[in-house]
């Protein structure tokens, strides 16, 4: 089995993974691809185009600080993983590219990622993949925060 996990950091995309992880634990052999998608917007530079080189190169590094937890999460729990770092937008047609690319068996994300227009956009990404992927989508919500001072 193989799982695409698309990360961008946030408390979903977290979830997302824990929940990866737990599929994946129950089928030995299991593989998740944990990816990270970098576009202008995240890196900082939307509005400067950089050189493919110099954008791909920003990209991967920032990718590598994004996945290192997840990839030490994947260890901890003696899950095989593979990391894609992709530079780019629009973003879901990335993400069902990558899964299409790997033979992914199923995309698990995060309901809730950290775009920049948070509010007006909700889920758009989501949604996007939803529409777009030829293989199952597992939406993982965010738990709810504790009431502050609980």
């Amino acid at each position: 089995m193989r799982l695409v996990v698309p990360l961008d950091g946030s408390a979903a995309s977290e979830c997302a993974l824990d929940h990866a992880l737990a599929l994946a634990a129950a089928k030995p052999g299991a593989l998740l691809i944990l990816l990270n998608v970098q576009t202008p917007d995240a890196l900082g530079f939307p509005d400067i185009r950089m050189s493919g080189a110099d954008a791909r190169a920003l990209a991967c590094r920032q990718s590598e600080r994004v996945l290192r937890k997840s990839v030490e999460a994947c260890e901890q729990h003696h899950v095989s993983c593979e990391t894609r770092a992709e530079y780019g937008e629009p973003v879901a047609e990335t993400i069902v590219r990558v899964a299409g690319e790997v033979g992914a068996d199923q995309i698990v994300m995060g309901a809730r990622g950290l775009g920049r227009f948070r509010g007006l956009m909700l889920g758009s990404v989501t949604t996007q993949v939803v529409h777009l992927a030829d293989v199952p989508v597992t939406l993982v919500k965010a738990a709810p925060l504790p009431p502050h001072g609980a």
